[in-house]
């Protein structure tokens, strides 16, 4: 597959937090962008593995495990922390969490139960007013919370963009 790997990717966070309303609809919608996509989709495809690689229900799964830390990564911001909390860069929880035993409605729900409790957080703070920012740990970058969730954002459509090339090669 020729997507980029999501570990080189580069960011520019030079935007304005004017950009808020953009990115926030962004991230309320892929939960539901992500039922449309995979609404039909034969069971063996969606559990398939390619090349050993992730299934579409782990790249799933993936997502809804990752909402925890994108929260903590927000009061991170909050509490003033100097550098944002560390995600585990070998996705070991992924791997082992055996997503590809449940549905892909039960991993469709988690995902959309999990965003729902991150836009929940986000509706109780005043983002465009936290201007505060943490060191990300592993891109060594100065993030403010809107930098968060365009990340957030843009890691969903890049799991995305994996998950409709596995469906595109196991549907020729």
């Amino acid at each position: 597959m020729s997507m980029s790997k999501w570990f080189e990717r580069k960011f520019d966070f030079s935007f304005d937090v004017e950009q808020y309303s953009t990115i926030y609809q962004r991230l309320q919608q892929a939960p539901d962008t992500l039922k449309t996509m995979l609404q039909n989709i034969p069971e063996p495809i969606l559990s398939h593995q390619p090349d050993g690689k992730w299934s579409v229900k782990e790249h799933v799964g993936h997502l809804a495990l990752l909402e925890p830390l994108w929260r903590t990564r927000i009061h991170d911001i909050l509490e003033k922390k100097p550098t944002l909390t560390p995600t585990d860069l070998d996705n070991k929880k992924t791997s082992e969490a055996g997503f590809n035993y449940f549905t892909i409605s039960e991993l469709l729900q988690h995902f959309t139960d999990e965003r729902t409790e991150t836009l929940t957080l986000l509706n109780n703070i005043h983002v465009k007013e936290q201007q505060g920012t943490s060191l990300h740990p592993r891109m060594q970058q100065p993030m403010r919370i809107i930098d968060i969730l365009y990340f957030t954002a843009e890691h969903d459509e890049h799991h995305m963009g994996v998950i409709s090339e596995i469906i595109k090669v196991l549907t020729r």
